[in-house]
């Protein structure tokens, strides 16, 4: 980013350039996006499927593909990327598709213009559709990088059918979420769910709706605000602890360790996954680690 001169939010369409890449919209169900390249040559063809919905989508779409380019060990000649290997943000994801959706989050939403917003404004999804709607980055992805960048004990939740499907926590978050649970009644998701309700702001629930009734103390309340996304049957939430609910202290402290699932005391620890950091540098992307 540096190297390209880029003060602010990025160009894909001048990074694809300046990387020798062509970009190429075609009709496809097949796939999302798709990268070819000539083994040992500084050029390539990223292939969008011109039927993606969201603008948001067709851009992650971009940067997914630039980050199987770009990052070491993704040098294969051609990549095929199905819809549920880009923005899958679930534990299931292959590990170079998840590699390429965190440098393709982090290149659409670069800290230094995303974190001020984020840190500067009260925890909400309005924040976040806001942040996705001006930067052009999918609404996952921007929930995704929102939970990287603030400080808030906040996680956003995606919920498929009526199931979590997964979770990202801030690193101050420090609570499991069950893969695969069923979103409970009295949730504001199981509002959207069930279509009785919108919400435009977060709402004080019982926290054992969300969290294992185990770790947390009697009567804890957690804020929630979760939108309806119908053509995905799906809702996104954002789960916000304003005040402290663990009935361990210890759990007031940053996880730095794995988490082991299966615990439910305060030895239980995470390690957070590190957020690929990148700057352009002539025909690739240099500085990452």
């Amino acid at each position: 980013m540096a190297e390209f001169k880029i003060p602010g939010l990025p160009d894909l369409l001048d990074i694809v350039r300046r990387l020798n890449l062509t970009l190429k919209v075609v009709d496809s169900e097949g796939f999302d996006g798709a990268l070819v390249r000539a083994e040992g040559l500084a050029y390539g063809t990223i292939a969008i499927r011109g039927s993606i919905r969201e603008t948001g989508r067709k851009n992650f779409t971009i940067a997914h593909e630039i980050g199987h380019y770009v990052l070491p060990g993704h040098d294969v000649s051609a990549s095929v990327c199905s819809p549920s290997d880009v923005g899958n943000w679930s534990d299931t994801s292959k590990e170079q598709e998840r590699q390429a959706d965190e440098f393709a989050a982090e290149l659409l939403l670069p800290a230094a213009y995303a974190q001020p917003i984020f840190k500067t404004t009260p925890p909400s999804l309005k924040v976040i559709q806001d942040v996705a709607e001006r930067s052009g980055a999918s609404l996952s992805a921007t929930a995704w990088r929102y939970c990287d960048l603030i400080t808030e004990r906040c996680a956003v939740v995606w919920s498929h059918k009526k199931k979590i499907s997964w979770y990202k926590g801030s690193g101050e978050f420090g609570f499991f979420l069950k893969r695969g649970k069923e979103v409970e009644k009295g949730t504001q998701a199981f509002e959207c769910f069930s279509g009785t309700r919108s919400h435009e702001s977060p709402e004080p629930i019982p926290a054992d709706l969300w969290l294992d009734e185990r770790v947390i103390a009697n009567d804890s309340l957690l804020w929630e605000h979760s939108i309806g996304l119908p053509f995905y049957d799906s809702v996104l939430s954002l789960l916000w602890i304003k005040e402290p609910i663990d009935k361990y202290s210890d759990y007031n402290e940053p996880e730095t360790e794995e988490m082991d699932p299966h615990r439910f005391d305060a030895a239980r620890r995470r390690r957070l996954h590190p957020v690929i950091g990148c700057t352009l540098s002539g025909n690739e992307l240099a500085g990452c680690r």
